[in-house]
């Protein structure tokens, strides 16, 4: 990493890396997409998704385009400097949405748990649950999407956010909406103060979150099977390791 983006991520609690998929993994990512994962929106109003956007699951099965996501080598070394060197997949998922689909709720240190943190001593930041979003198309200004409150990593007062904000019925200038390039990442702890703003963008949305934590921590029951993948490598299977205190290797290791 930078000087500027360690400065950034610890001033925002959120950083944007540039470029990081290539337009060759890009297109590969969307064709994978669209192979695997047919988008209805028709029926959107059902019980188990907010209008307009489709959520899936553990989508770094799909192909091994996906599973590559995982251990990507422009993310490996940003993630082990956060959450230290024995971190590990937590889940991941996918989320499209099309033109007019509902937002949701702005979460983060109003419901500070275990694992979400953000904390700096000597020199180092230390995350929990920490969130890597690939992005699959852009996102202008006004479209939507991912938004945040920069710095709310750090608050002390969340309690006084206004509902209306909350919820997203008003957005003030200290919400705000990064603009993204498909192919960039947007790093961000789960301390942070974020949510989903409804789309408005002509296209599709498309973004794949894959979340990680430091290697002792859970946040979601299951854990990675090596046997549901496409013959990972053995950085890969040390980062879908189980949680554990003190056996687990290093990820970036010979």
């Amino acid at each position: 990493m930078t000087d500027e983006e360690r400065y950034l991520f610890d001033l925002q609690g959120y950083l944007v890396l540039r470029g990081v998929l290539t337009q060759q993994e890009v297109d590969e990512l969307n064709e994978v997409s669209d192979r695997v994962y047919p988008r209805d929106y028709s029926d959107g109003n059902d019980s188990k998704e907010r209008r307009g956007i489709r959520n899936v699951r553990y989508v770094s099965r799909w192909d091994p385009a996906c599973q590559r996501l995982i251990d990507h080598p422009r993310i490996v070394p940003v993630l082990a400097e956060f959450l230290g060197p024995k971190f590990r997949i937590d889940h991941d998922y996918a989320m499209f949405m099309n033109a007019g689909s509902d937002s949701g709720n702005l979460h983060g240190l109003p419901e500070l748990g275990t694992h979400r943190y953000f904390h700096y001593l000597d020199g180092q930041i230390r995350t929990g649950l920490t969130v890597v979003t690939f992005m699959l198309a852009p996102a202008g200004a006004g479209d939507g999407g991912f938004v945040c409150i920069p710095g709310s990593h750090k608050g002390y007062f969340p309690q006084n956010l206004p509902e209306d904000v909350r919820t997203l019925k008003r957005m003030p200038p200290y919400v705000v909406q990064p603009e993204v390039d498909a192919g960039d990442a947007v790093i961000f702890t789960e301390a942070l103060t974020h949510g989903t703003k409804g789309w408005r963008g002509t296209h599709e949305r498309r973004a794949f979150l894959y979340k990680f934590n430091p290697g002792h921590m859970a946040n979601h029951q299951a854990s990675y099977d090596p046997a549901n993948y496409f013959d990972p490598t053995p950085r890969q299977r040390r980062i879908m390791g189980a949680p554990s205190v003190g056996s687990r290797p290093h990820v970036i290791a010979p």
